[in-house]
């Protein structure tokens, strides 16, 4: 069949179809103040950068720049930004090395002079969350687009499940969603406990005249911190416990906002038998995925703030040296927040007065191939079952540190768990500290 769609039609259909992409850059760290935590749209005619105004689009203070420093120009389609390096005496650095030209993507990490930068895609959505919030920090268009889903969840009032890898800050999203609810009650944490599935129905629905959970969080919003690590004999009690408070019969004053974390989609839970369809099914209607730190560079510094005060009470730009900003970017983040955190701590130690550069951070991250990485197909050189005993003794039932510990996801090791006979309530023990 011919194509009786002119060329022009054509175009026109394509461009509609197109998202609207646009590119901007994250100037996280400058001598020039004015120019830190600023975002400079790229628009397709391209910038120069440099010192002086009169020769440049965009002149910013720093005196490690040269007159005409660099330039930036949009791809025609949009595809990336390619860079040149405007003759600089300093020069231009992408990913940590020196470059004349190159074509950038999303997340590329830029420093020229003494000024950092990320380079940043973006589809121009949700731009009424623009504004960090302080569960929710920064103005990269992943926080953006959280903000956006959560707002919307916070309006339907259902059930909601917030996806995330280890350390992506899902209990943030989770106190910003409870928030954005403007629920009257307050935000209670299921207590992850070991325990039975009497006890637990004796925790949310209460006993001996007490009230259980489900009184105290009426109003409020009720988090289930690890949906997927939820012990199966007490899953029965939550999914009445859900059902029961959301119901349309429960006043809006008095039901519950339930939310769950986990991290994965928790199908393969299901599969293995470990977790109750039916209670997953209660979370389908709102699922939210929470962005891991590598898609969110731009606001790792505006993370850092949120995490841990820098020392001397001001931002932790005032305290870095542009070699650790650039540095702290071009680390992989095995753990996320949980990493960063622990770095900020290492480098709140070495404080002593003067701003700190990339020799003050610790040894640099391997890549994460550990506990976020899927399991490889089949589980080769599986650890007999004294050595998960030993380990789980150890950790006291922490799948996710004996993960970490064998550098796997913690899905292999509930398969190993499963060969050697390991079951949840051996598990409960461990956590309950009864095997010695």
């Amino acid at each position: 069949m011919i194509d009786q769609t002119d060329s022009a039609e054509r175009e026109a259909i394509q461009t509609v179809a197109l998202p609207r992409l646009s590119w901007r850059l994250h100037v996280l760290a400058s001598p020039d103040r004015a120019w830190r935590g600023r975002i400079l749209p790229l628009p397709q005619a391209g910038v120069r950068i440099g010192r002086r105004p009169e020769s440049v689009t965009v002149a910013i203070g720093d005196s490690t720049l040269s007159r005409e420093h660099l330039e930036l120009l949009p791809l025609p389609d949009n595809s990336g930004v390619s860079l040149r390096d405007l003759g600089s005496h300093n020069g231009t650095r992408r990913g940590g090395q020196a470059v004349t030209h190159a074509q950038l993507g999303d997340g590329a990490v830029l420093r020229f002079g003494d000024s950092v930068a990320v380079l940043e895609c973006d589809i121009g959505a949700c731009s009424n969350f623009s504004e960090p919030t302080a569960d929710v920090p920064g103005r990269s268009a992943a926080a953006r687009k959280l903000r956006s889903e959560l707002e919307a969840a916070a309006r339907e009032g259902l059930p909601t499940l917030l996806v995330g890898a280890t350390g992506a800050g899902k209990e943030f999203a989770a106190r910003e969603l409870h928030l954005r609810a403007r629920r009257m009650g307050t935000l209670t944490r299921l207590p992850q406990l070991a325990v039975t599935g009497a006890e637990i129905q004796s925790a949310v629905f209460g006993a001996d005249r007490e009230p259980g959970l489900l009184q105290l969080a009426r109003g409020g919003s009720l988090l289930i911190d690890g949906l997927d690590d939820l012990a199966i004999d007490c899953q029965t009690a939550i999914l009445h416990a859900v059902d029961e408070s959301t119901t349309p019969q429960v006043p809006s004053d008095q039901g519950i906002l339930w939310i769950a974390t986990a991290t994965d989609s928790l199908d393969e839970r299901v599969r293995d038998g470990v977790l109750r369809r039916d209670l997953r099914a209660r979370f389908l209607s709102q699922r939210i995925h929470v962005p891991d730190l590598a898609s969110r560079l731009p606001d790792l510094l505006e993370f850092a703030d949120v995490l841990l005060p820098a020392p001397g009470g001001g931002p932790w730009t005032s305290v870095l040296l542009p070699d650790a900003v650039e540095a702290l970017l071009l680390s992989p983040w095995p753990d996320n927040l949980w990493s960063l955190l622990a770095t900020l701590r290492h480098l709140s130690r070495r404080y002593i007065g003067a701003q700190l550069g990339a020799d003050a951070l610790p040894e640099r991250f391997e890549p994460a191939s550990g506990p976020l990485a899927e399991p490889r197909a089949q589980a080769d050189h599986a650890p007999d079952a004294e050595a998960l005993r030993k380990l789980l003794q150890r950790y006291d039932g922490n799948i996710e540190k004996v993960a970490t510990h064998f550098g796997r996801h913690r899905k292999q090791i509930y398969r190993w768990l499963a060969r050697a006979g390991i079951g949840e309530p051996v598990l409960l023990d461990y956590r309950r500290g009864k095997v010695t």
